[in-house]
């Protein structure tokens, strides 16, 4: 073989070993599948579709209740949807216990309340949990609000929880 075709082959060579990952780079083509699969898993995230909602946390529970202790509540995102959990504790056993579940979506400026409150709860508790799902659309901020009531001889009192946001998936 004459120079120039040789210096010509081993050019073509390295440029075929460096397309393929053998020079410089991964040295199979797993562990360059792994990167690529990584890396296209972080582009899959969903960009926000609005600035991000200012941190707040708060709640409205009066001291002075008779029979409402507490109440928690958070929120998780998962593909399609949102899940808020809440609890409810009174000081003692009530006739009844409850939650009822707000979802909220971020439009940019202020939150809006999306679709209506599911109210579930039970009888003769002190102690009541449970969860609501909603599908939702990614890309929007999301928060959870809680009402938590307990009626106990006639008497009605209850309790607001604002869960953090999250971002829909």
């Amino acid at each position: 073989m004459s120079k120039s075709l040789l210096g010509k082959w081993a050019l073509g060579l390295i440029a075929v070993l460096f397309a393929i990952g053998g020079v410089g780079g991964y040295s199979n083509g797993a562990a360059n599948a792994a990167g690529t699969a990584s890396e296209t898993a972080s582009v899959a995230q969903p960009m926000a579709l609005t600035s991000a909602p200012p941190a707040e946390s708060f709640s409205v529970f009066n001291p002075n209740h008779l029979y409402l202790d507490s109440g928690t509540s958070s929120i998780s995102a998962s593909s399609g949807s949102v899940t808020v959990s809440g609890s409810t504790t009174a000081n003692q056993v009530v006739d009844s216990i409850g939650v009822t579940f707000y979802v909220q979506k971020w439009n940019g400026t202020s939150w809006e309340t999306v679709g209506s409150g599911s109210t579930v709860g039970g009888n003769q508790l002190s102690v009541y949990s449970n969860s609501f799902g909603k599908s939702v659309t990614a890309g929007y901020y999301y928060r959870g609000r809680t009402i938590h009531w307990v009626i106990e001889n006639g008497v009605y009192e209850e309790g607001e929880r604002f869960t953090n946001s999250v971002l829909g998936i």
